[in-house]
């Protein structure tokens, strides 16, 4: 990479993030996208393009949740639909598939952001199948080396899907140990499951 061509992503991201790309770029650095010839810069131009265009390109973005050629790209589309759009519930089968943990995310990037984007599908409408995985992680791990991050985050993305704000979901309240919060979101969400599957 040159470091011209550094300069320009640095100043597409700078103009993306304080709004200044005109309508008319951002479709042109869209088109490019569609045509795949984004290359190595898809990421960046991806995020320009949502950051900038909007859920105009949701369309777009959502093409990009499953991308088994770059994981990181996958996080950036969940992220995108989840937190910045809300439009999460419409594509919660992709949430489902990435939260199986496929064998092309080495790096956990994309499964890492189905659990926080689950979360926020959560804390936007109840689904109790995506409630019931979030609560297994949480209890039960992956059955890897790297199970206490992931359980965290399950507990976190509970936390947020019973409708802590973003500061609240992760980390407990003040004089209360994080085992201590940890279990209480847990029995919050069994109770949760609870009175859904008592309701007809």
């Amino acid at each position: 990479m040159t470091a011209t061509h550094d300069e320009y992503l640095r100043q597409l991201i700078a103009r993306a993030k304080d709004g200044t790309i005109p309508p008319q770029e951002v479709k042109q650095i869209a088109q490019a996208v569609t045509e795949y010839r984004a290359g190595r810069d898809l990421y960046w131009r991806l995020y320009a393009v949502a950051r900038a265009g909007g859920p105009a390109y949701e369309p777009l973005i959502a093409t990009y949740l499953i991308h088994p050629e770059d994981p990181e790209v996958s996080a950036l589309a969940v992220q995108v639909l989840t937190a910045h759009w809300r439009a999460g519930m419409k594509y919660r089968e992709q949430i489902f598939e990435l939260l199986g943990s496929p064998e092309w995310d080495t790096s956990d990037d994309a499964f890492m952001a189905a659990v926080s984007g689950a979360g926020q599908i959560l804390h936007d409408g109840f689904d109790a199948e995506l409630l019931r995985a979030l609560l297994k992680l949480a209890e039960e791990g992956r059955g890897e080396y790297d199970d206490d991050l992931m359980q965290r985050l399950a507990v976190e993305a509970i936390a947020r899907g019973l409708g802590a704000g973003h500061a609240e979901s992760t980390r407990p309240p003040e004089g209360v140990t994080r085992a201590e919060w940890s279990q209480g979101l847990l029995r919050a969400a069994r109770d949760r499951l609870h009175e859904a599957a008592r309701q007809p």
